[in-house]
């Protein structure tokens, strides 16, 4: 038996539509901000760190009074500014990009140390008591869940081929 031209459906060859041109241009550029987004988080957070530490350490710093609040002993003159020089070093670690594995466990019990306003003072970090309004410093402190993501990204990357890593497809 065969069938009748009339009863065959049309064949249509229309491409699809091109996509939109913001869409393509996305596309191509998305792979090559992707390969200088590593390096750019890695100074961010860096800059940041050291940023923070200097205020400390030149005693500008408007986080210094929490601090000192929080701590669980009597801290003289010095603490905030050595805290600060350990935040600079931190910073200056991380951009350099150098001993990844010591100091994802040393940032992250820095950033982790922030926490304990909390749990220490929390009618300093929530309004009303309720957990779910932050305060100013609240906030101040719930951010560094976000430093503490992008440190583990950072340094946790493979290693650059010619330390004899590979980098992820």
């Amino acid at each position: 038996m065969t069938v009748s031209p009339e009863l065959s459906p049309p064949v249509t060859t229309t491409a699809p539509p091109p996509p939109p041109p913001l869409t393509g241009a996305f596309d191509r550029l998305a792979p090559r901000l992707h390969r200088y987004g590593l390096g750019m988080l890695r100074a961010g957070l860096g800059g940041v760190f050291v940023w923070f530490g200097v205020l400390k350490v030149i005693g500008l710093s408007p986080a210094a009074a929490l601090v000192v609040a929080v701590l669980p002993f009597p801290a003289g003159g010095w603490f905030v500014p050595a805290l600060g020089w350990a935040e600079i070093a931190l910073g200056v670690w991380l951009m350099s990009g150098r001993a990844r594995a010591a100091a994802l466990p040393v940032l992250t019990a820095h950033l982790c140390g922030t926490f304990a306003v909390l749990v220490l003072t929390p009618a300093v970090a929530f309004a009303h008591s309720n957990p779910l309004l932050l305060t100013l410093v609240g906030e101040f402190v719930v951010k560094n869940v976000v430093l503490l993501a992008g440190a583990v990204v950072v340094l946790t990357r493979p290693g650059r081929p010619e330390a004899g890593f590979t980098e992820a497809p």
